[in-house]
């Protein structure tokens, strides 16, 4: 509810590890990421960041195309997720990425994607 609230509005499910794009909004959306650009250190082991919500804020204001589509998941009891350590850590992202969006970090033009591969988000265009 806090990343609709704050950053995503209208998707359901923004932790879903499936993401499909096209090449060419691929590069134009992984290029304009912040939260972990220049990281020094790899991340090990498990590490719940806003890294999805990120991708679907720039989607959103870029105005591609969001649908949700429904996948068949089975849950693993063998998750390393630290539910304290991880909420805090993705809640300090996602308002990172409200953050970046205010200062104008995401504003830089550094891909063109030609208009033909953007879409307003709208209900008529599911």
């Amino acid at each position: 509810m806090i990343v609709q609230l704050v950053a995503v509005r209208g998707v359901q499910d923004t932790q879903c590890g499936f993401k499909a794009m096209r090449r060419e909004v691929a590069h134009d959306l992984f290029a304009r990421l912040r939260l972990h650009a220049g990281r020094s250190k790899p991340v090990r082991g498990s590490m719940v960041t806003a890294f999805d919500v990120e991708l679907l804020f720039l989607a959103l204001k870029r105005g591609y195309r969001i649908k949700e589509v429904p996948v068949e998941w089975h849950y693993s009891n063998e998750s390393k997720v630290n539910p304290l350590k991880d909420s805090w850590r993705n809640l300090r992202d996602v308002l990172l990425v409200r953050w970046n969006d205010l200062l104008g970090r995401y504003d830089e033009e550094e891909h063109t994607v030609t208009e033909a591969h953007k879409r307003p988000v709208s209900p008529s265009n599911e």
